[in-house]
């Protein structure tokens, strides 16, 4: 019991500089008055804009939340559990778990809010600008959803298989949209809409020979609706087969015309071995090189389930071999580097021990904390 309070008290201290004010949905210790809440929902009504709302493994947190209000919105971080299947990594939370997410609408008012550390959930970005959108898995995100208008700074930051799409009403004008350091699963703009902004060191990929089911983007064209994109430094690696006359490249663009390409990776495929927008320092590797970009492609092995993409030593991805670009390729590289578990970017408690035990006899106990930075 003494252990469950001296995480309620370093909990708060951590989170006591994020907003105004913080709220806790589903904290399993004694519940604190007008900061603990039962349900996702409870906490979103009681919050004011500027606060943040932070959400423990297993809280209830999966229905439709619609956002009017400045929120920052924390979960748990995902692969916390260095032994699990798939691999996931050490020293991130003292504790196993994820946070559930539900269904986001951000609608005026809501402009400045922020996703984080979620796993799975949507979220419909319509009358709201500055929102951003990190460090989640399994994400889904909808450009639009209610009255078309022009949306500024909208950021997708860190997330791991994030599914981007826009609404297919047209007239919506995304401006400054920055789309960096994913790993996508599904990108697709809508036609009749514009779009103008930054794709950058982010990740496609594609094994036929792992057994992960989330190591896969989905094989279908990238959408770029004609929108003025820069795409830089991202890494698109399709690999079905060694033999590169043999190797099929799902990763192909839609109505890309607008928008320019540097200094991005390819697995080259028979189908596909070039970019076919303008650009330049564009890297292409052949099927039967497709082992040296990665550490853990085509294969896992024993990397765990996202630090598989840390670039292998002599990469072709790496600044080193890609003349004119200014840093590594893919979701490591660039000045918002993914970070391992998708761990929200708050100090965070990763070990918590004893040597006197949970109840010793006395008044006091000596606690050893050990914490880490996130940013």
């Amino acid at each position: 019991m003494k252990q469950i309070f001296l995480i309620a008290a370093c909990t708060l201290y951590f989170m006591s500089g994020a907003s105004a004010k913080v709220l806790r949905v589903g904290f399993f210790g004694p519940p604190v008055a007008n900061v603990d809440y039962t349900s996702l929902t409870l906490a979103i009504d009681a919050a004011a804009s500027g606060d943040t709302v932070y959400v423990f493994p297993g809280a209830n947190a999966n229905s439709s939340y619609t956002i009017n209000k400045k929120l920052v919105l924390i979960g748990y971080g995902n692969w916390l559990n260095p032994t699990s299947a798939p691999k996931g990594n050490a020293n991130q939370q003292a504790f196993e778990g994820n946070s559930a997410l539900g269904t986001i609408y951000f609608q005026t008012g809501s402009n400045g809010s922020v996703v984080t550390g979620f796993l799975g959930g949507s979220i419909y970005v319509g009358e709201a600008n500055d929102i951003t959108v990190r460090r989640n898995r399994n994400i889904y995100v909808y450009l639009g959803y209610s009255t078309p208008q022009t949306n500024n700074n909208l950021q997708i930051l860190e997330n791991y298989r994030v599914y981007i799409t826009g609404y297919s009403a047209p007239n919506y004008n995304f401006t400054n949209l920055n789309i960096s350091n994913n790993f996508i699963w599904y990108l697709n703009f809508s036609a009749g809409n514009t779009y103008s902004g930054l794709i950058s060191n982010n990740l496609w990929s594609y094994s036929a020979v792992e057994t992960d089911p989330e190591i896969n983007s989905s094989p279908s064209q990238i959408g770029l609706a004609s929108g003025a994109m820069l795409l830089q430094n991202n890494v698109f690696a399709s690999f079905t087969d060694a033999n590169p006359a043999s190797n099929y490249n799902y990763f192909t663009f839609n109505d890309a015309g607008n928008s320019i390409f540097n200094y991005n990776v390819m697995l080259a495929g028979y189908n596909l071995g070039a970019f076919t927008g303008a650009g330049t320092g564009n890297t292409y590797v052949q099927s039967n090189n497709a082992s040296s970009i990665f550490e853990g492609f085509p294969t896992t092995g024993s990397r765990s389930a996202d630090d598989r993409w840390v670039l292998k030593a002599g990469s072709p991805a790496l600044v080193a071999n890609r003349p004119g670009s200014s840093v590594n390729a893919g979701i490591f590289g660039g000045p918002n580097p993914y970070k391992l578990s998708t761990i929200p970017p708050i100090p965070t408690i990763y070990s918590l021990s004893s040597p006197d035990g949970n109840n010793p006899a006395g008044s006091s106990i000596q606690i050893n904390v050990s914490t880490r930075g996130n940013n």
